[in-house]
């Protein structure tokens, strides 16, 4: 979908779902400017049992003036009915018509609505939806310096939906913090300040407290479980993370259940098990290595609820098998010793003369700068030196790599590297400094082709995890992916994702 779209339909109408929280109300404020900003008159509408009563969204809507009005009919029909951060038929939204419908959510599609839906944005793999606004947005250069009470609302909506930020999930939830972050001044951090410090409510307390005092502990394994009532997922970080203060807690999950299913919240200090990985193992979701969240959709479950007040111990009970089965069925590869696996007998590969693009890190940032790499195998900060180079994958995947490594393993040209601007964005997205503006990385971005290297590689059939002795974490792998060890440098052992490696490697 693409915003500019909208403007075809004279009579809109922006639907958030019942009992609105902050993702979806700046989803809604996001549309609403937009098309207030190219001459619609839209409305943003919610219904439901009860009009808006939590404090810190009173607050937001008073202090951001967002338009939102409660309803629970519509005098005429519009001709366009838009939902976002849910999906028309769903239980928590009202019921309105419109001569068409559409959909922007971050939720997982509704197949039964996707009949009836003109067009949909659906990224089901995004922390908040707020991020797929701001995508939109960007994307019509849509000034968002001139509209802070906007930039304002769009943060905390991610805020909210992410437990503070600790739960994010994708490369553009990361991205949309970062640029949002660039344009606040202090009357404006002032602002979210205010917000973030008017968000617990004393019922909201007790149902924090339920859940700590209720919470099952696995001592083998080292990680416990906790089932909260139908809260704000914010409610879900305090709680996980209350629950890892516990001596004998490495890995823990709080959940909740709400429409379609159950909100995760996932920490974890333990060494071989980062909390982004758990998530997505059990929900699709992720985040941050210590910090992770997702959504457990009722359809994964496939057991025949006839009670939903037993759907919460089901959910625990599968939840419990699941987090058994991610450390059984796992295999960890150290390097950091004298012992590695042997690969040499695995069938030999090379590299396909697929172009590649690199840039060289000085090219861009000062020597010195931090910069954050979002990998496919996760975050990695490096600090810029002569010798530091950003690679770009067939699939604009982001790598790094030293000048030895590859010059070694790539004919490097001065040729730019032909690339569109989606992937483009994905790239600078991927690649960001810390704590200093960046810079944009169009034009320094050359060509290369890999060299006649060769490599030993095996399908996967297990999650395995990889420990480098130059990186303070794993390289994972999962069933499909490849483990792989350089023919000319045996014990330099890696991971390849599968439909990378099918793009870039062929049978010797």
């Amino acid at each position: 979908m693409e915003l500019k779209t909208l403007l075809q339909f004279d009579s809109i109408v922006i639907q958030c779902h019942d009992d609105p929280d902050a993702d979806a109300i700046a989803s809604g404020f996001g549309v609403w400017s937009y098309l207030r900003a190219n001459g619609k008159d839209p409305r943003l509408v919610y219904g439901g049992r009860n009009p808006i009563r939590k404090s810190n969204m009173v607050r937001m809507v008073e202090r951001l003036d967002i338009p939102v009005e409660y309803v629970h009919e519509l005098k005429e029909e519009p001709e366009l009915l838009l939902t976002v951060d849910c999906q028309p038929g769903e239980r928590n939204v009202e019921r309105l018509s419109g001569k068409k419908q559409a959909a922007i959510d971050h939720h997982i599609t509704r197949k039964e609505s996707l009949s009836r839906l003109w067009n949909r944005e659906i990224r089901d793999n995004y922390g908040a939806c707020a991020t797929i606004i701001w995508d939109l947005l960007r994307r019509e250069k849509f000034d968002m310096k001139g509209n802070k009470n906007l930039a304002i609302a769009l943060y905390y909506g991610l805020y909210m939906d992410t437990c503070k930020l600790q739960e994010i999930c994708h490369v553009k939830d990361r991205a949309m913090r970062d640029d949002l972050e660039s344009v606040f001044d202090h009357k404006d951090r002032d602002v979210i300040e205010e917000f973030k410090t008017h968000n617990l409510s004393a019922e909201e307390l007790v149902v924090v407290g339920q859940a700590l005092k209720a919470c099952e502990t696995h001592k083998e394994r080292r990680y416990a479980i906790a089932q909260a009532e139908p809260c704000d997922p914010n409610l879900l970080g305090i709680i996980s993370d209350q629950m890892l203060e516990v001596d004998t807690v490495d890995t823990c999950i709080a959940y909740c259940m709400l429409p379609g299913g159950a909100k995760l919240s996932i920490r974890s200090c333990a060494e071989d098990c980062r909390a982004s990985d758990l998530a997505g193992y059990l929900t699709g979701g992720g985040g941050h290595e210590k910090k992770a969240g997702g959504f457990l959709s009722i359809e994964i479950l496939k057991h025949p609820v006839i009670d939903p007040r037993e759907l919460g111990d089901i959910v625990c009970r599968f939840l419990t098998a699941r987090v058994e089965d991610y450390f059984k069925e796992q295999d960890v590869i150290r390097l950091d010793g004298e012992e590695y696996p042997d690969l040499t007998m695995e069938p030999l590969y090379q590299k396909k003369p697929v172009k590649i693009g690199y840039i060289k890190a000085t090219d861009v940032y000062k020597e010195g700068t931090e910069v954050k790499i979002r990998m496919l195998e996760g975050d990695r900060n490096e600090k810029v030196t002569e010798d530091l180079y950003f690679i770009v994958g067939v699939k604009h995947e982001v790598y790094v790599n030293s000048r030895r490594k590859l010059e070694e393993n790539n004919i490097c040209t001065k040729e730019p590297y032909e690339i569109s601007s989606e992937g483009l964005q994905d790239v600078e997205d991927a690649v960001s400094a810390v704590n200093e503006e960046d810079e944009l990385l169009a034009g320094h971005i050359f060509t290369c082709v890999p060299k006649d290297s060769r490599i030993h590689a095996c399908r996967l059939t297990r999650r395995t995890k990889v420990f480098q002795k130059d990186w303070n974490g794993y390289l994972l792998g999962e069933p499909g992916d490849y483990l792989v060890a350089r023919a000319e440098e045996p014990s330099d052992i890696y991971t390849i994702k599968g439909d990378v490696f099918a793009l870039t490697y062929e049978k010797v």
